[in-house]
C-alpha cells in the first residue's frame, strides 16, 4: 500500500490586510483557552464605581467605533449586543486590526529596517501621533472588556454614556452661546 502525503509549502509573503503580529481569537473559541468569556460572566446589571474610569475617557472612541464600523458596517448599536458581549470586544479588536492599525501605520518591508540595523517593531508608525491613536484604541478595547466584567455584561452601557455625553455636550454649547 502505498501512502501519499501532501504538503503545501511557500516562500511568497502572505498578503494580508493586518499589520502586527495580534492574533484575534473569536468569540466561540476563548473558553477554550481559558479566558472566561463575557457571557459567561453575564449577570444582573451592576452599577459601575464611581471611581472608575476604565470607559468614561473614551467617548471619542465609543463614538468613532459606533459611527465608522457598528453602524454602516453591521446595522448595530451597542445595545445589540446583550446577548454576547463578546462579539463586541471581538468586532473592536477587528476594527483595530483591519482598519486603525493600517490607516496609522506605514507598511515596511522587515530587510529595509533591518540593513539600518534597527529592530523592526509589530507596527510601525511614522509619527508619536499615529502611534498614540493605535495605543488609544487599544486601551480602549480593554477598558471595554474591562467595564463588561464590572457591569455583568452588559454593553447598553455604552449607548446609555454616548447618549448622555451628547445631552451634555449640547446643554454647554447653549450655555456657552447664551
Amino acid at each position: 500500500m502505498i501512502k501519499f502525503t501532501r504538503a503545501f509549502r511557500t516562500f511568497a509573503p502572505v498578503s494580508s490586510k493586518s499589520v502586527s503580529n495580534r492574533i484575534i481569537i473569536p468569540p466561540v473559541t476563548q473558553v477554550n483557552y481559558g479566558q472566561p468569556s463575557l457571557k459567561a460572566l453575564q449577570s444582573e446589571y451592576k452599577q459601575l464605581p464611581d471611581n472608575s474610569n476604565f470607559i468614561e475617557k473614551y467617548y471619542n472612541e465609543l463614538q468613532t467605533f459606533r459611527d465608522e464600523f457598528l453602524v454602516p458596517h453591521l446595522n448595530k448599536q451597542y445595545t445589540d449586543f446583550e446577548e454576547n458581549p463578546d462579539d463586541l470586544v471581538f468586532e473592536i479588536e477587528k476594527y483595530i486590526e483591519c482598519q486603525v492599525i493600517p490607516k496609522h501605520s506605514v507598511y515596511t518591508q522587515k530587510s529595509d529596517l533591518m540593513a539600518h540595523g534597527e529592530q523592526l517593531p509589530m507596527v510601525y508608525c511614522d509619527t508619536v501621533g499615529d502611534k498614540m491613536i493605535i495605543e488609544r484604541f487599544l486601551d480602549f478595547c480593554r477598558g471595554v472588556r474591562h467595564t463588561l466584567r464590572l457591569n455583568g455584561g452588559h454593553s447598553v452601557i455604552f449607548d446609555i454614556m454616548l447618549q448622555s455625553n451628547s445631552v451634555f455636550e449640547d446643554f454647554e454649547r447653549r450655555r456657552a452661546s447664551s
